[in-house]
């Protein structure tokens, strides 16, 4: 291991023994039902102390409820990047001088996340960008983080209780999420493909100014209005089916799809329209995969178990104690159940939980390509019960699903 991966190792194995310190005084002077909070509170500050790959790691694994406990999950989902702005002086060393040259005035910080800083900037021409700039000498530590996952999920996928869970996987595919994100040329691709796709009355997504964007600065339209604030329950509605037909037309049409969704991502908006940034964390599915989702709902949406399990059972990589027989009675079971209840009684996350427990408990472990279109959705979830208890998430889907499907 490299000398500059040892001492950060070092770093990291103090700032998390300070971290278990903390939470052991704390929970001394708690009471027993105020011990969760207070674990899930630590061990947020302590990944935000431990830097920018961790907390990605986190907010990733917070989505991962076919790996993890929910409880875990909810406390990781509140992990989200609002960090400090920054001076216009820490991005300055990335700003060319052809950007520099085309802007009227100085850029304004307006947001900070664990890998970049936004500035808010007029153009000549009297357009409003918003320029993205990666933090200096993010690469290197993220690169250094990673090298350390690979050896922990290596030493714990040894453990006798744990051999057989895909931690070393896992920690792969974490490792390309969060380098994709340090890739801001990848991101304006994204950006390019969503807005090609989605971009209508119902949906906006930044579009690229191709010109001044590269692998360290990414320079689109800027969207004003963006932040938080009380909503007529009419455009609430409205926005957040906007959103869910985005998403389903990402799963079952395109095949291109933001896995990220939460609230510092989608934004719904006064004209019942919803805004989508930050595609750092966006997934192509194989036209197979893509299929394969799509008739999942298809068949989940007419209580068809054993065809869903069918589906499942093709993606899913068999465990040593693999138990096909048990697995299909449990699915089908599930899928009946869901079928059978109402609007207000089916929920997508618990759905999931349940899917994804059924498949742990009869020795089998999630395709990524299979998990990714499910996590889009469970992601928007809660936003969208929020605004509309009443939606019918299968009924909303169909029409996405049979069109995909004739593809």
């Amino acid at each position: 291991m490299r000398p500059a991966v040892l001492l950060r190792a070092c770093t990291v194995c103090a700032i998390i023994l300070t971290g278990i310190a903390r939470v052991l005084v704390r929970l001394v002077s708690v009471r027993r039902s105020e011990r969760a909070r207070v674990v899930s509170t630590v061990v947020t500050e302590t990944l935000v102390q431990l830097g920018p790959a961790f907390i990605k790691a986190g907010q990733l694994l917070g989505t991962r409820i076919d790996v993890l406990p929910r409880s875990v999950c909810a406390a990781l989902a509140r992990l989200y990047d609002g960090l400090p702005v920054a001076p216009v002086a820490d991005a300055m060393p990335n700003l060319s001088p052809r950007l520099l040259a085309d802007l009227d005035g100085t850029p304004v910080p307006v947001a900070a996340g664990s890998i970049a800083y936004v500035y808010r900037a007029r153009s000549r021409d009297g357009h409003d960008w918003a320029i993205k700039v990666r933090r200096p000498g993010v690469a290197s530590l993220i690169d250094h983080d990673l090298v350390l996952f690979g050896a922990i999920a290596a030493t714990l996928q040894r453990l006798p209780f744990l051999r057989g869970a895909p931690l070393v996987e896992i920690a792969t595919q974490l490792g390309e999420a969060i380098r994709q994100q340090l890739d801001l040329a990848a991101e304006a691709d994204a950006l390019r493909l969503l807005h090609n796709n989605l971009t209508g009355p119902g949906i906006r997504v930044p579009a690229v100014v191709d010109a001044h964007s590269g692998r360290d600065v990414l320079v689109m339209e800027y969207i004003d209005g963006l932040h938080r604030c009380p909503m007529e329950p009419a455009a609430a509605r409205r926005a957040a089916l906007n959103a869910l037909h985005a998403v389903y037309r990402m799963l079952f049409l395109d095949g291109f799809v933001h896995c990220d969704l939460h609230p510092g991502n989608l934004y719904p908006m006064p004209d019942g329209s919803a805004v989508i940034v930050d595609a750092g964390f966006s997934r192509q599915l194989p036209e197979s995969a893509r299929r394969r989702f799509a008739s999942f709902f298809y068949h989940m949406s007419r209580g068809d178990g054993q065809a869903c399990a069918d589906l499942v059972l093709s993606t899913a990589r068999p465990g040593a104690s693999a138990d096909q027989t048990g697995f299909r009675s449990r699915m089908s079971e599930l899928v009946e159940q869901s079928s059978r209840a109402t609007v207000a009684e089916f929920n997508l996350v618990e759905f999931a939980v349940r899917l994804f427990d059924v498949q742990r408990t009869h020795g089998y472990y999630a395709e990524p390509r299979f998990v990714f279109p499910i996590l889009s959705l469970i992601v928007l979830e809660g936003s969208l019960r929020q605004a509309c208890p009443d939606v019918d998430f299968q009924i909303e889907a169909v029409p996405f699903v049979l069109r995909g499907l004739m593809r």
